[in-house]
């Protein structure tokens, strides 16, 4: 099994057990595991999104949370942001030509 670090998106082939013992194979899907997790183990609060998009659900479409038993990474594709809080923005404070609308 390859590991995933934290944050990192991936393209991965995963093998998925659910917590009903049912085994899902998803072919070339996109990962990102989550900054503050429990992984390999899926909960329904942090993988809600990716689990409902995989159809890892029950007949009455809720939310199996689920285990990864493998994986394998075909590509790393990077990490995602771990912004803790918003930037300010500024007001443009540049002078615009009225004729040619480029700045001065």
């Amino acid at each position: 099994m390859n590991t995933v670090k934290k944050g990192e998106i991936v393209y991965a082939d995963i093998k998925l057990i659910s917590i009903n013992n049912v085994e899902y194979e998803l072919k070339k899907v996109v990962f990102s595991r989550q900054w503050e997790c429990d992984f390999p183990v899926l909960n329904k609060d942090k993988y809600s999104r990716f689990l409902r998009q995989n159809r890892i659900v029950d007949k009455k479409n809720n939310i199996i949370e689920s285990k990864i038993v493998d994986i394998q990474i075909i590509a790393h594709t990077g990490f995602k942001n771990n912004a803790k809080g918003y930037t300010e923005a500024k007001k443009n404070e540049q002078i615009r030509d009225s004729v040619t609308g480029a700045y001065v």
